[in-house]
């Protein structure tokens, strides 16, 4: 998504640019936002603003800036201070990526970037890991934690349940229906306006760039997350090992989404996209 500045300012040589989620940008884009906004006599000065973490990328698309003629070389910088998420829960989130390789947004070759160094502002209680024997007793602690918000005063409006699929959601939305749960369903074309009473229910994708009080994941079991169809979509090693590692760049996207408290369940055998420590 770009947001061009400055275009009542008639005494600049050239516009500028803001480009936001550049992470999940490809090739193309970068090359046009170059066209749009050629180099200036000072290098790019100030003509190109590019916010991104390779982290949290969620699709296949990738990029290296300087390759498509925008050098970021020796002017980039790391924000290393959380302010949305507590402590706790980035240490969790952080945790899913392990072992993963990710590239710096530049030079894809021998660029990589870690999540070393990162930290939170504040504290809050560790992420609540729970195991169930079936998905319909699953559903039920669900709701009943949710129950349990509500009469601890946090406005269920402030509380979202992140799903991998809209299928799931519709059966989580029935479920908590039948026993006076309210609930809203953000779709994807439409803003979340915080004013209508109820829980959030929306997709991992959809919660991309949203914040909430507390946050749910459920159905995180393995065969669910990630799907079987989604595995056996791969083409070979390589593109499966691409699939999981985006996989887990999603959950890790949909655990950061919560700043006090988090609610992670599964039914069965939890996935094996992160670890259960006992």
């Amino acid at each position: 998504m770009t947001a061009p500045l400055g275009a009542e300012a008639p005494n600049l040589p050239y516009s500028s640019v803001v480009v936001d989620e550049g992470q999940d940008m490809g090739e193309q884009a970068f090359r046009l936002i170059r066209a749009i906004v050629p180099a200036g006599p000072d290098d790019d000065k100030n003509s190109i603003f590019i916010v991104g973490d390779a982290h949290q990328r969620i699709y296949a698309r990738r990029a290296s800036m300087s390759a498509c003629g925008i050098n970021i070389r020796g002017r980039s910088r790391k924000l290393r201070l959380n302010y949305r998420t507590s402590d706790e829960i980035r240490t969790w989130a952080v945790s899913i990526l392990e072992g993963i390789s990710v590239d710096d947004l530049d030079d894809l070759d021998d660029g990589l970037d870690s999540l070393n160094g990162y930290t939170s502002v504040f504290k809050g209680p560790s992420p609540e890991l729970v195991s169930y024997a079936s998905q319909e007793e699953e559903i039920a602690g669900l709701a009943e934690w949710l129950k349990g918000l509500g009469a601890a005063g946090i406005e269920l409006s402030d509380v979202g349940v992140l799903a991998s699929t809209n299928n799931q959601l519709e059966l989580i939305g029935a479920r908590l229906s039948d026993v006076g749960v309210e609930a809203v369903f953000l779709k994807s074309n439409q803003a979340d306006d915080r004013g209508r009473a109820g829980v959030r229910l929306t997709t991992m994708h959809r919660a991309k760039g949203l914040e909430f009080h507390a946050v749910a994941l459920p159905f995180l079991s393995k065969g669910a997350f990630p799907s079987k169809a989604a595995l056996r979509s791969a083409v070979d090693d390589v593109d499966r090992k691409n699939i999981i590692q985006q996989q887990k760049s999603l959950l890790h996207v949909a655990a950061t989404r919560a700043k006090r408290a988090l609610r992670v369940s599964w039914s069965g055998e939890p996935t094996e996209l992160f670890t259960i420590k006992l």
